[in-house]
Formats: C-alpha cells, structure tokens, sequence
C-alpha cells in the first residue's frame, strides 16, 4: 500500500504569496489616482465633459443641471486638471482648475461649473 503524497510547504508559500500580492495591487490600483466630481450648477447642460491630465483624458459625458459626475484620474507626471466641454450655444471650453498633483497622490477634488465658468473648487489631495 503506497503512502499519500506530501504538500511541499514551498508550494503552499508561493501561491500565498501570489495571492496576497494580488490582492495588495488590486487594492493600490483602487486607492491611488484622485477621485474628480464636476456638479453642473449652471442654467443649461455640460456636453462631452473630458477631464485632461498629464498623459491621459477621461470622457464624463454630458452633465445635466443640477447633476454631477464623478472619475478617478491617475496622471503619469506632475499635472494639474483642465475640464473640456461643450456650452449648449456651441462655445467649447477648456477651463483650468488650479490644482497641482502627480503620481503617488490621492484624494478627491469638487468642481463646480455655473455658467460656462469654474464656480467653485473643493480638494482634498495629497500624498500617499
């Protein structure tokens, strides 16, 4: 009658190992960059919202009055946040909203545009 074959301990570890460094990138990926939510406060819709940072853009689509949208941004280099959109006259916008950070950071940053204009700005932004 043969004997029943023995885990190597070493197997075990590793796939722990890969497991868990899964599980931390997954968890790093989901924390990092900075979370920007753009509220229409004006009198008429925001179309194609794009939030343009270093090395990347992200379309919000178009926002209602009274709505908001909401994206995590994760530039490549020092950057700061210019929002695109499109007025309901036609006009194209791009509007800078004074803010500064870069890869590492995190946080989340509210800005409110009324009448084709930023209005307001609230961050919460720093280093990890």
């Amino acid at each position: 009658m043969s004997e029943p074959k023995q885990r190597k301990p070493w197997k075990l570890a590793l796939v722990f190992v890969l497991v868990a460094g899964l599980v931390g990138l997954a968890v790093f990926q989901f924390r990092s960059g900075v979370r920007i939510t753009v509220e229409n406060a004006g009198t008429s819709p925001l179309k194609s919202v794009v939030l343009h940072v270093t090395g990347a853009s992200y379309a919000l689509g178009d926002i209602a009055v009274g709505k908001s949208a909401t994206m995590r941004v994760r530039p490549t280099g020092e950057s700061h946040l210019e929002i695109e959109f499109t007025r309901s006259d036609g006009e194209t916008r791009r509007l800078n909203a004074d803010c500064y950070f870069e890869p590492g950071y995190r946080g989340s940053m509210r800005v409110e545009i009324k009448d084709g204009q930023i209005h307001e700005v609230e961050e919460s932004i720093k280093l990890r």
